[in-house]
């Protein structure tokens, strides 16, 4: 097995953690909690995997989705397998985003001794790890990696710390930027062959007709993950980024990352290109672009899969019109894939630690899994070779350009957020509080210079990494 990974350097101390979780939100939720108790249960302490016993009560907590029906598919599932071996379970929804409340509320409920017994998330882990809040799942990860082949090197950089496993990988999230065929080809543009960010702006504009509400850039800046995603995309596509590989020194106020922002501030501020931006974009949650896309209002946006998905669910024609567009390039040069997706975490403490690893097991069942992969167009794509391959999949890789597409992004070697460094829950910090929505709402709306916004965002980085001990001496 590879060993790629995470290096956890050190734990941090409860005022550390504090920090990371964006100050007094998770000062408020930890302050009342008690003691974080020693796990119970034989599997915990060696590690073994042990069968399920039958019977008795569970909480499993699942990632609120943007596509609901995802939600209701996976609970189903759960619920099925807990009837077939005699558990009655517990399902609920926990926030989606870094910046809400879903770290801190896990936090709480370890250190009061009333964990859910799974829960299925997006990435986190670093920042769950760090507090002590998750059980090491290793057996279960080479039993499935046993079954299904190798997890990809989104969820090794992610899940694997210091040599234990302390997610399932569980899904490779699809998503990226998302385009009206329809709109290009009456423009006489060629969607496939608009690889650059600024290629794909001009093409916006062109297509844009604000008397037909036809908007062409329908990618938000405000504080959503779609916002956070973008805005740290375009940096690291000019070169910019938080830190050095590794991890010695904050480097985020560098020209490359004040250009970034320049150039993003452009879009938004300047007469030039104000016909292609819709009414309202800079205050956007996570769900408006969905609906402005769904709606037929935008023409290309950045998305989860789940604008895909919804509209396919619906029987929206806009499915038809819609191209998933490979990564774009930036003046650095290189296509900058991650292979992001999600995974099963067991808390700390939880009391049902042998049935949840079998039921994360039953949840990767191709015949489990797959029906609910294929409903999900790109929002759940296979996490292991094993699945991926089968005829099925590929067969529907076929049959959807626009899978196909999705799925060959989630296999890039980008480690994320974190780059050039690999995850840490700093990098996590940065995204709970945030710090780059935050200086580009500056820019835009208060006129900030890019310059100085950029060197105030990275003095709060700075603050952030001093507090937690986040550098290497």
């Amino acid at each position: 097995m590879s060993q790629i990974g995470n290096p956890m350097r050190r734990s941090l101390s409860r005022r550390q953690a504090l920090k990371i979780m964006g100050g007094m939100a998770g000062m408020a939720a930890l302050a009342a909690c008690a003691p974080v108790p020693a796990p119970t249960g034989g599997a915990a302490e060696s590690g073994a995997a042990a069968p399920a016993q039958t019977g008795g009560n569970m909480v499993v907590a699942h990632r609120k989705e943007y596509f609901v029906e995802m939600e209701t598919l996976f609970a189903d599932a759960v619920q099925e397998w807990g009837a077939a071996n005699n558990y009655q379970i517990e399902t609920t929804t926990v926030a989606a985003e870094a910046f809400e409340d879903f770290v801190a509320k896990l936090v709480a409920q370890v250190q009061a001794g009333e964990p859910p017994d799974l829960v299925y998330h997006v990435r986190l882990v670093q920042q769950l790890y760090s507090f002590g809040a998750l059980e090491p799942v290793t057996d279960t990860v080479q039993q499935a990696e046993a079954l299904y082949g190798e997890a990809p090197y989104g969820q090794r950089s992610t899940n694997l710390i210091d040599g234990e496993w302390y997610g399932i990988p569980y899904i490779m999230s699809g998503g990226g930027a998302y385009a009206r065929r329809d709109w290009y080809e009456e423009a006489g543009i060629d969607p496939a062959t608009l690889e650059t960010y600024e290629q794909r702006r001009d093409a916006a504009l062109e297509v844009s007709d604000p008397s037909q509400e036809k908007y062409g850039w329908g990618v938000t800046i405000a504080k959503s993950g779609d916002g956070r995603g973008f805005i740290e995309g375009v940096i690291q596509n000019w070169g910019g980024h938080y830190t050095d590989e590794n991890m010695t020194e904050i480097t985020f106020n560098s020209p490359e990352t004040i250009a970034a922002v320049e150039w993003l501030a452009e879009i938004y501020t300047s007469d030039q290109f104000a016909p292609m931006i819709p009414p309202g974009i800079l205050s956007w949650t996570d769900s408006s672009n969905n609906e402005a896309f769904l709606a037929g209002n935008i023409g290309y946006t950045h998305n989860a899969a789940s604008v895909y998905a919804k509209a396919k669910a619906d029987g929206n024609p806009i499915f038809e019109q819609t191209i998933h567009m490979p990564t774009a390039i930036g003046p650095l040069g290189q296509k900058l894939e991650s292979g992001g997706g999600g995974q099963f975490n067991i808390p700390t403490g939880a009391r049902q630690i042998d049935a949840a690893k079998q039921l994360a097991l039953h949840l990767l069942t191709p015949e489990v899994f797959i029906p609910i992969s294929l409903v999900s167009a790109g929002l759940f794509l296979p996490a292991y070779p094993g699945i991926d391959n089968l005829p099925e999949v590929q067969a529907a890789y076929e049959a959807d350009p626009n899978l196909a597409s999705m799925s060959a992004a989630t296999k890039g070697d980008h480690p994320g957020s974190s780059w050039p460094a690999q995850p840490h829950p700093f990098f996590d910090a940065i995204a709970a509080q945030a710090i780059i929505e935050e200086m580009i709402a500056q820019v835009v709306n208060s006129g900030v210079s890019a310059a100085d916004a950029v060197a105030q965002a990275a003095s709060r980085m700075e603050q952030i990494a001093a507090e937690m001990g986040a550098l290497e001496q």
